[in-house]
């Protein structure tokens, strides 16, 4: 009788742990798909103009570093409508566009121009969407200065230049720009060039005349550059979400924010 009365303690004891942890793992489930939920309700995409000119464009930047450390971000649509900027400016900006592509779906949408400076931004997207009336290409690298010597010279001005080298603050318009100085600054230009390019050439898996063609910094229609392959569709704002939602998996619902607008 005892031994029946041990077994009987041991399996009810028993009986009522594994009750007692079933009904812990049912409300743990239950919280967590709680949690799931309400953060589910709060994901988004987030949408970011660019435009104008791309010069030290810090604001930008930290707008995108701070998407990418907010994990209800569920997706990144740029919307550019620029001619271009530095080359430092504009590679920063497609390194972190590149960057957050590592975790959400990116894409960007071109309006009216889209060129030099700014066609390198979108090559940080994942796909590329243009506007049938957009102007996209400009691939290159440009260096502009003036000559103004020989008007010093017809006001009576004679500039006085003291410098440690030859080539220091070349090109200066207060002097002339001789075949040495010409070509130091073409080298210069050109080895930008070769970066632009070569980004270009890896993002969009171009063949090499495709690559000749382009280097001339030629512009191009939206036609043009699909034909080329420079961009992925011709269409319209709605039509690079769209591609987001369906690459994310995302409710056709969801929230976009405006990372502009203050609120």
């Amino acid at each position: 009788m005892k031994n029946n009365t041990f077994l009987n303690d041991y399996f009810s004891k028993r009986k009522k742990l594994i009750i007692r942890a079933f009904f812990i793992s049912l409300i743990s489930v239950f919280f967590l798909s709680l949690i799931f939920s309400i953060n589910k309700n709060n994901d988004f995409i987030a949408k970011l103009s660019i435009d104008g000119v791309i010069y030290e464009r810090n604001d930008i930047l930290e707008k995108i570093d701070k998407l990418d450390k907010n994990m209800s971000a569920q997706g990144l649509l740029v919307i550019i409508n620029s001619p271009g900027g530095t080359f430092v400016s504009s590679k920063e900006i497609f390194d972190s566009i590149k960057n957050i592509g590592k975790r959400i779906p990116t894409a960007v949408y071109m309006k009216e121009m889209a060129t030099s400076g700014g066609y390198l931004v979108s090559l940080g997207a994942e796909k590329i969407f243009s506007n049938q009336g957009t102007i996209t290409g400009s691939i290159g690298v440009i260096l502009q200065t003036a000559q103004l010597t020989s008007l010093m010279e017809k006001i009576g001005v004679k500039p006085i230049v003291v410098k440690s080298g030859e080539l220091k603050a070349t090109p200066n318009p207060l002097e002339k720009l001789d075949d040495e100085k010409k070509n130091y600054l073409k080298k210069i230009i050109g080895q930008l060039q070769d970066e632009f390019i070569e980004i270009v050439e890896q993002k969009r898996n171009l063949n090499q005349a495709t690559l000749r063609k382009i280097s001339s910094g030629r512009i191009f229609t939206s036609k043009q550059a699909l034909k080329l392959n420079l961009i992925d569709f011709i269409g319209n704002e709605k039509d690079a979400l769209n591609w987001i939602i369906k690459e994310g998996n995302l409710d056709q619902k969801i929230d976009v924010i405006e990372l502009d607008k203050k609120n």
